[in-house]
């Protein structure tokens, strides 16, 4: 209770009464109420406040007016924040201390000899009184051998693999040693100095008044000198840091040189498994014949000859083109959707190391590829069509649907997996589902688009998705493969049809063959009758469609596991309990991995109170984070009652500094403190990366030429001169060289059309074919630039020629 509620009485005991915890509690309802008023009178004063100054000023005005109101505010409620945080703290210390004096208090009772006594006396009257006891705690003890000790001594969990080996290389203990840390875990390295640079000057050239006067970048002569000095002492500092910390960075090159030596090795291919965290090693040749062998699929895959990307990109344009022509589309939306700069998606694969052979796992990585944005576009507009009663997104939803059917104990569980779904799923038919529900079920649905054109969206979108695999190109004929978009909207949207279709017929009736039916993506949970026979539930499931094939896992001494839970019935209900698959290997980010401390707290939200002692986290640590946890939890239950803010959205600008530790956290608040000098109203939040993790060392998919590649800022080269031209682009970099020989092409036509010695076109074409491959590189250089492409004007205004 507040403090204020806390009442002196005459008599002190009447304060453990009902009676005085009622007066209290109807004061602080009370209280609560005359608050509510007291916020409801000022908030219709500020809303006529506000309608009087809105006739007084112009909208550029109220704008600022409702920035600085918003800044106001944001600064009272981090004050109250923190000051009911620190409250909230030290009563669970309060609370903690408290429990822990019981705790001392109850063991000191358990472990009193008067106690003990007690105790031997209660033990021998039972033994008289049942005699039978004795027997069977001595036939136990016959069948344990004898052994009386505590069981957790007998049931130690052994170390979890880490390191999969599927190869005849042998790994040395120090191999072993750096892999067990994980692909994420990051090592000191090289500091790009030029990226830093590159991030810094575009982040003043955008808080800089230069930009908002909309003036030539040129004309910016005179760099800020103390933006100039902190990046310096960054660099310096960082130098420093490594030689001061000499013994961590031998071993850090150590460690690279290592992975450096292992990567070299052409015939294995180091990746990560299926599920769960660790390492896999496995032959490079039986890894791409896997592969292989699930491409042959000549119904699902097709081999491409060329790269498909150029003209499907084209034709894609010419689709949104002509939508938003038609007013289909907004500009927004043509710009989000049309596709610029498109790569091939890739394919790698991920070990199934928990099933017989190793199978793997293809995923197709669609990041930048034509139809990647296309399809996110049209998730977001299929995504009310996958809600199911019959499916829950996580175990939460779980653990509800066995508190309803609380009643269904007394019968048997049994759990089906869908075999291949998103490879299985019918393309064709799921379109057709979509196109149904949404233009001739539901008005609140239906689209603004077409159903034509929204048909030809979903087809580019799903059955012209081509990848790139071994150097091969491949197109997916049918089904959809993880790592799209679309693959996991579409294969909800097909069970859900699955489910609406053919589950009313075997949950209803006089004699139902099931009970109580739940799913996640592919994994279900039954109930049938005690005398059901499984096998015949999963036949009477297979008859329904072709595509989908159900296997079928019954319960093993009224047990069984669904995901993460084990569940196990009862007369009286369901009974749950954590439960750890096989793959799980409790290895998360490590400690001292150069890595930024959000990660680290992030790593272990889910994970508090099962792995961080053993991947060696600090007790405080932990205990940081449970703080932190319990009051986002409390802090959601009182978001409501909260004071509306009329705020307008808050356009962030963002920085990438490398993480090489706390000098990063300095340098990030020296930099912001600066820009607030040029622009005060700025909103900037920084991004820390590694620089060196152990997965660059091991890439899986395909490398892309440098024709490939877009979003590049590229240097041609003359070979008659000693000319060099830098540029950008964000489409690929072969377009734009060819463009620049044709401007060549050009440039010479008008020169020897203008001379007098060549006369003959004849002539002029030969010519221009000798020369124009001297004068053009064919594989321009591309120049090193990790940053979003508007970063790469400071590159192409500082460096066009030189």
């Amino acid at each position: 209770m507040p403090k204020f509620l806390r009442l002196k009485l005459a008599n002190p005991e009447l304060i453990y009464s009902r009676a005085y915890w009622k007066c209290q509690v109807v004061l602080l309802k009370e209280e609560i109420y005359l608050k509510k008023c007291k916020i409801n009178y000022l908030l219709r004063i500020q809303t006529n406040f506000y309608e009087e100054l809105r006739g007084l000023f112009p909208e550029g005005v109220m704008k600022r007016i409702d920035f600085i109101i918003d800044e106001v505010q944001l600064k009272e409620q981090e004050t109250k924040y923190r000051r009911h945080y620190r409250k909230f703290n030290n009563l669970l210390n309060a609370i903690y201390i408290q429990q822990q004096r019981r705790e001392n208090f109850r063991k000191f009772l358990n472990e009193h000899p008067m106690n003990q006594i007690i105790k031997n006396i209660d033990d021998n009257d039972n033994a008289h009184n049942n005699p039978d006891n004795d027997e069977s705690t001595v036939n136990d003890a016959n069948a344990n051998g004898g052994n009386n000790s505590n069981d957790n001594d007998n049931n130690d969990e052994s170390e979890p693999k880490l390191v999969w080996n599927l190869s005849d290389r042998e790994l040395t203990e120090e191999e072993v040693y750096v892999l067990e840390k994980g692909l994420s875990s990051n090592r000191r390295g090289t500091i790009n100095h030029f990226e830093i640079i590159s991030n810094v000057e575009y982040l003043f050239y955008q808080s800089s008044s230069v930009r908002k006067e909309q003036t030539s970048f040129q004309k910016l002569d005179e760099d800020p000198d103390d933006l100039k000095a902190a990046t310096e002492k960054f660099f310096n500092e960082a130098q420093q840091s490594f030689n001061r910390n000499r013994n961590t960075t031998l071993d850090d090159k150590h460690e690279e040189q290592l992975l450096r030596n292992l990567s070299k090795d052409p015939s294995i291919v180091t990746t990560r498994p299926d599920k769960g965290k660790g390492v896999v090693v496995i032959y490079r040749a039986d890894y791409i014949e896997k592969l292989e062998r699930i491409l042959s699929d000549t119904s699902k895959f097709r081999l491409v000859e060329k790269d498909p990307t150029g003209c499907r990109e084209a034709a894609l344009t010419s689709l949104l083109r002509r939508m938003k022509n038609e007013e289909y589309l907004t500009e927004q939306e043509y710009r989000f959707v049309k596709p610029v700069g498109s790569i091939p998606a890739r394919l790698y694969g991920l070990p199934k190391v928990h099933k017989v052979n190793t199978p793997l796992r293809p995923i197709v990585s669609c990041v930048q590829s034509y139809n990647y944005r296309l399809g996110k576009f049209l998730a977001d507009i299929i995504k009310p069509l996958r809600d199911s009663k019959y499916s829950f997104k996580n175990n939460d939803g779980f653990l509800k649907f066995l508190k309803q059917n609380s009643s269904l104990s007394t019968n048997k569980m049994i759990s089906f997996d869908i075999e291949s779904l998103f490879t299985n799923i019918p393309v064709g038919r799921t379109i057709d589902i979509i196109c149904y529900k949404l233009y001739c079920t539901d008005p609140k649905l239906r689209l603004y688009i077409p159903e034509h054109y929204f048909r030809q969206m979903l087809e580019y979108a799903t059955k012209w998705t081509h990848f790139l695999f071994s150097g091969k190109y491949y197109d997916q004929c049918d089904g959809v493969s993880m790592g799209t978009p679309l693959a996991a909207v579409f294969a909800e949207t097909f069970m859900t049809d699955f489910e609406q279709k053919h589950l009313p017929g075997i949950l209803d009736g006089r004699a139902p063959k099931l009970l109580a039916w739940c799913r996640y993506v592919d994994d279900t949970f039954t109930i049938v009758r005690p005398d059901e026979d499984g096998d015949q539930v999963r036949d009477l499931l297979n008859i329904f469609d072709p595509c989908i094939r159900f296997t079928v896992t019954p319960e093993v001494n009224d047990t069984i596991a669904f995901l993460d839970v084990m569940v196990k019935r009862n007369n009286k209900g369901f009974n749950t309990i954590v439960y750890r698959k096989e793959t799980a290997t409790k290895l998360m980010l490590k400690w001292n991995s150069l890595i930024p401390t959000a990660y680290k707290k992030s790593s272990i939200y889910p994970l508090v109170n099962s792995y961080s002692k053993f991947n060696g986290y600090p007790s405080n640590f932990v205990q940081s984070i449970i703080n932190k946890q319990l009051n986002k939890y409390y802090q959601t239950k009182t978001k409501e009652n909260l004071i509306p803010t009329t705020s307008t959205e808050i356009k962030y600008r963002y920085i990438r500094i490398p993480y090489v530790g706390k000098l990063s956290y300095v340098y990030s608040k020296k930099l912001l403190s600066i820009i607030k000098r040029y622009d005060p109203i700025a909103q900037v939040r920084t991004t820390y990366n590694t620089t060196n993790q152990t997965r660059r060392h091991f890439p899986t998919k395909d490398q892309l030429k440098p024709n490939q590649k877009s979003g590049v800022v590229y240097q041609v080269s003359c070979s008659n001169c000693i000319k060099t031209y830098i540029g950008k682009t964000i489409r690929q970099s072969y377009r734009r060289v060819n463009e620049h020989e044709k401007d060549v092409v050009k440039a010479l036509i008008f020169i020897h059309q203008a001379s007098s010695i060549i006369r003959k076109r004849k002539t002029i074409k030969q010519h221009l074919n000798t020369i124009k491959g001297q004068l053009i590189s064919h594989n321009p250089k591309i120049l090193p630039l990790s940053n979003p492409p508007q970063n790469e004007n400071l590159l192409h205004h500082h460096n066009t020629f030189r």
